[in-house]
């Protein structure tokens, strides 16, 4: 598998990533589009002899130093098997690299990936109970490092 840097080719892709991992909630593909001219390092594919297999996005928050993880996927018949792991800490390394020495994500409270996130030294800082409206929780995990 290779993480590499995402290009213009793999749009279409990634958002299938995308609306297969979050569904409703997920970004619109103009969003994606978007994300790569204004991020363009910290949007992020892992490719296999499969095709793309996973995708992650980052940004920096409104302070330098704090770093946002807005979006990891894996398609749904790779998971388990370390990637999404290896894109969060390509994403981490690249994010601490200009300067984001704090990291956070949201995450539903019930969603398997929060284990991952822990495992790479998030820690809980808030839960919001409607952050994507009634009924759609989501706790914001920081990591700092």
């Amino acid at each position: 598998m290779k993480i590499r840097a995402a290009t213009k080719a793999d749009l279409g892709e990634v958002f299938r990533l995308e609306l297969g991992g979050f569904g409703e909630h997920g970004y619109p593909d103009f969003f994606i589009r978007q994300a790569l001219d204004l991020w363009p390092g910290t949007l992020l594919v892992a490719e296999s002899e499969a095709g793309l297999v996973g995708y992650a996005l980052g940004s920096m928050g409104e302070a330098k130093e704090q770093g946002w993880i807005l979006s990891l996927a894996v398609d749904e018949r790779q998971r388990g098997m370390g990637i999404g792991k290896a894109l969060l800490q390509r994403l981490l390394a690249e994010l601490a690299q200009r300067g984001c020495c704090e990291q956070r994500l949201t995450v539903h409270p019930n969603n398997p990936a929060a284990g991952l996130y822990r495992s790479l030294g998030f820690e809980f800082e808030t839960e919001e109970p409607d952050y994507f409206g009634p009924g759609e929780p989501r706790q914001v995990l920081l990591r700092r490092g």
